[in-house]
């Protein structure tokens, strides 16, 4: 399927043309800024988004549509209920900092309706485009680590991983949204110039799949194979391709013990993760293990939880709470300023369990959003995105937060072209 450049600037529009084409830029320099680690240039495309909705000639009927559309209006309640937290917050400096870098699910959410229509073509553009941009990465990557092979494979056995563009754990599963990305548009024959290219979306993302067992984090391995399990599920319980659904399971099941067997940095990932277990199950030192903070700083969400049950700590004093139960119960790690290493326990000590219970609903709630779970690929985000909070505080770092909005929003928008309401 081709892209009709010369329909997408000749179509028609509900506003003018430019809106939505500067629109569509600002979501190209969000997908850049956060491949090639430019905080500025997505600050700048955040800002200039809010301009093309508030420098609207349509301001008001944008307003009025942003008012009665429940899966925005839920993404945009979590700023406010980290708002309200700040009314039992003492530390108001901090809580302020902490509402400047959530802004985006305040102001984001109303500005990607200054985009028109994000239509099919132009939907599967910006994941093709996202699909490029990843896999130029991962090349990039791999050839940094073959410049330095010895080195860099070492590092595997200190739990660290090979230099990445971001935070390792959120570059593997952007590459996995990416390998999703891949497939789906190579099964809806979606090309830019020639039908060849289905070739490349299917290529790349096979050797996507290869260097995340390449670069071993168990994050991306984990909704990878979430994603694989999903595939065969579709494949076997939907689609009745029993034979093919149990070729591919077998197929899969060999290359991926090949990998554990053969793949250095995964073999090292693999011994340090059950000498860490080990330290844990037989109670031994493991302060200077790099997942030690992950697992302090989540013991140390779990103890506001306890103290705090209903509304929590408040955002503006979640440092601090973190800090006193590092001081007394793991000297090791006062000072480093951490903060629970899972969003939703960082959202539970933060604002108790009813802020996690509106949490809960306003991210899983786009999933049925206009019956959107039939679309593969606004599953499969799901799929990689909300067990990845389970890990990482996602939303509370720009590029976590702008990997996030980027495609909640966009799936969203889609959703609204596709299914009108």
């Amino acid at each position: 399927m081709p892209i009709d450049f010369k329909a997408l600037k000749q179509g028609p529009f509900p506003q003018p043309v430019h809106h939505q084409w500067l629109g569509m830029a600002c979501l190209i320099a969000m997908m850049v800024g956060m491949m090639t680690s430019a905080e500025a240039l997505i600050s700048i495309a955040f800002i200039a988004l809010v301009c093309n909705a508030v420098l609207n000639r349509q301001l008001p009927q944008l307003w009025k549509q942003f008012i009665r559309h429940p899966a925005l209006l839920g993404i945009t309640g979590i700023f406010l209920v980290y708002a309200l937290s700040g009314l039992y917050s003492e530390n108001t400096a901090y809580l302020f900092r902490r509402l400047r870098t959530s802004l985006p699910l305040l102001l984001l959410p109303f500005a990607i309706l200054s985009i028109p229509r994000l239509e099919r073509r132009s939907y599967y553009s910006l994941l093709y485009l996202f699909f490029l941009l990843t896999l130029a990465a991962c090349l990039a990557v791999v050839y940094n680590y073959l410049t330095d092979y010895a080195a860099i494979t070492a590092l595997y056995k200190k739990g660290q991983v090979m230099p990445t563009p971001m935070r390792h754990i959120r570059f593997s599963l952007t590459v996995v949204l990416a390998v999703a990305g891949g497939f789906y548009l190579s099964a809806r024959r979606f090309w830019w110039w020639h039908p060849a290219e289905r070739y490349l979306l299917t290529g790349g993302s096979l050797f996507m799949i290869a260097f995340l067992h390449l670069l071993a984090v168990r994050s991306g391995l984990l909704a990878l194979y979430l994603l694989a399990v999903f595939a065969l599920v579709r494949l076997i319980v939907i689609q009745r391709q029993f034979w093919l659904g149990a070729s591919v399971l077998v197929t899969a099941a060999g290359l991926a013990y090949a990998a554990f067997q053969y793949v250095p940095t995964l073999q090292n990932k693999v011994n340090y993760t059950r000498y860490t277990i080990h330290l844990l199950i037989h109670g031994g030192e493991i302060k200077e293990l790099s997942d030690s903070q992950r697992l302090g700083s989540i013991n140390a969400g779990l103890s506001m939880a306890r103290a705090h049950p209903w509304i929590g700590v408040g955002l503006g004093d979640i440092r601090e709470a973190a800090e006193t139960y590092y001081e007394k119960n793991a000297p090791g790690l006062a000072g480093r300023q951490l903060l629970p290493h899972n969003q939703y326990i960082f959202v539970l000590g933060a604002t108790g369990a009813l802020g996690l219970v509106y949490f809960l609903l306003a991210t899983f709630y786009p999933l049925l959003y206009g019956h959107g779970y039939r679309d593969i690929f606004w599953t499969a985000f799901h799929i990689v995105v909300l067990p990845s909070f389970m890990v990482e505080h996602t939303l509370e770092t720009q590029f976590g937060l702008t990997l996030y909005l980027l495609f909640a929003l966009m799936g969203i928008r889609y959703i609204d072209t596709q299914s009108p309401r």
